[in-house]
């Protein structure tokens, strides 16, 4: 099962993004370490415990292989403090045989977070240490308050069926208790994901948009802060464009306080996206008015019921690739164009990580080497480089 992005692998390019190994921190590289060296790290992941503070996962060459390296900032993403590099190199461009791998982060507080996908190791000092969690291989993870959900698996070859189960755990503890042991998924599972606000939650486990066979999500959802979950209707089935008769699929979700929720759904022959949305904590959708037809979106991120953000895929060719980020700041009547990055395509793959802080903070990760940031809710943003 991927570990990223999903448009990475429905447009075809490689997904380099897992970083493997053992599962301590590394005692050679300290907080202290020369800031130039990230800007040698292409980024994988993000994380953010308020508008300021956050952390990034990137990997770097390292002899033959690629290792990870963790990054911190406490001013938004203007300067970064190189941490403790967790000690882990990466050994197949297709996956890691040893499973001991990691490519997602995310800190439910300041001290405590985790690394993933599909070892977990978890950290209690801010990222300076990081031990191994035992346990099944954890496909994806999501903090909601002090409690933290995942998805976990026991088998190898993912894409599946990989016999997903859900488990919680509260937030530090290496404890983690299964709420559902098998969860129903497609018959060609592609990734998992699982976004909450407040109460509400989802989990979605995607299925793989390429081949012929069917690829809607099957989708699970909980109003009482994940005490039970129920399984629901994949919600893109017969929104799109192209009538009731075509299947769209479930590609991508995203929160907003209040209930609120975006998700990115395409048609089966992937030729273009579209947004929808949900006030009521995922129990009915609407397609939004006026979504940017002809476009692969990968990936969303929600503001408030209002403003919401999408990101394009990599386009262009000889090398150099754009991609764009549209946002809309009435529900979906008007999109606009925000901001434009541009690059030469890497290892790193493409846009990786999209998402607010607050209403008018966020962050969207679509140059391996910088970040941008909005501080106004999406209309404007600027560009920083990594380091």
């Amino acid at each position: 099962m991927a570990v990223r992005a999903r448009w990475v692998l429905a447009v075809g390019l490689a997904l380099l993004a897992a970083a493997c190994g053992t599962a301590t921190s590394s005692p050679g590289a300290g907080p202290r370490a020369a800031a130039t060296d990230l800007a040698h790290s292409s980024l994988l992941d993000a994380s953010w415990v308020s508008a300021t503070v956050g952390w990034a996962l990137a990997d770097r060459p390292c002899g033959h292989a690629t290792c990870t390296r963790l990054a911190r900032t406490t001013d938004g993403g203007r300067h970064w403090q190189r941490l403790s590099d967790p000690v882990s190199h990466w050994k197949s461009p297709i996956g890691c045989p040893d499973q001991a791998c990691v490519g997602q982060v995310s800190f439910a507080t300041r001290s405590i977070g985790y690394l993933y996908g599909p070892a977990l190791l978890m950290t209690t000092d801010g990222g300076l240490t990081w031990h191994a969690q035992p346990g099944p291989q954890t496909e994806t993870l999501v903090v909601t308050g002090r409690r933290v959900y995942r998805v976990t698996y026991t088998s190898t070859g993912c894409p599946g069926p990989c016999q997903p189960s859900l488990q919680e755990s509260a937030a530090g503890s290496a404890r983690w208790r299964t709420l559902i042991g098998r969860l129903s998924e497609p018959g060609r599972s592609d990734s998992a994901q699982i976004v909450a606000s407040g109460p509400d939650a989802l989990l979605a486990l995607y299925g793989s948009l390429a081949g012929p066979v069917s690829a809607q999500a099957v989708v699970y959802r909980s109003a009482d802060g994940g005490a039970t979950w129920r399984q629901v209707a994949d919600p893109c089935g017969g929104r799109g464009p192209n009538g009731p008769s075509h299947e769209e699929d479930l590609t991508g979700l995203a929160a907003a306080p209040g209930g609120f929720f975006a998700g990115l759904c395409a048609p089966h022959n992937i030729t273009g996206t579209f947004a929808i949305a949900s006030a009521d904590g995922g129990a009915s959708w609407r397609m939004t008015a006026a979504t940017p037809h002809g476009q692969w979106l990968g990936l969303v991120a929600a503001a408030s019921p209002a403003t919401i953000a999408v990101a394009s895929g990599p386009t262009g060719g000889s090398g150099t690739f754009t991609a764009q980020l549209l946002v809309t700041t009435d529900g979906g009547q008007r999109w606009v164009t925000t901001a434009t990055d541009t690059q030469r395509l890497t290892t790193n793959g493409g846009p990786a990580w999209l998402g607010f802080q607050t209403p008018l903070v966020g962050h969207w990760l679509a140059d391996p080497h910088a970040i941008w940031t909005t501080t106004d809710g999406g209309l404007h943003w600027t560009k920083t480089a990594f380091r």
